[in-house]
């Protein structure tokens, strides 16, 4: 192996150490706040979901996300269903 060869599989190596570094860090420090919300739709009853985010709001709309595709059926209910207030939010 020449000098050069050996020189670019380092850089190589030390990138992908530094991304993979990144990745795990980011992934990590992503899940600072967990929210439980309740969505509820008159025609098709309630769901309570789970979510983690950076911040409160990003958990709270990640909840809302999964419960309102969890009751919601076919795109005009998802949208009315994000668009409304959730029945009970609780963050730790």
């Amino acid at each position: 192996m020449s000098g050069r060869s050996r020189k670019a599989g380092w850089i190589g190596l030390v990138l992908f150490v530094l991304v993979a570094g990144y990745v795990v860090w980011s992934t990590l420090n992503l899940d600072e706040v967990r929210c439980e919300v309740t969505m509820e739709m008159a025609e098709r009853g309630s769901a309570t979901v789970s979510a983690r985010g950076a911040t409160r709001q990003d958990a709270i709309r990640a909840a809302v996300t999964g419960a309102c595709s969890r009751i919601a059926r076919g795109r005009t209910e998802n949208i009315l269903c994000l668009d409304s207030a959730p029945r009970a939010v609780r963050c730790e």
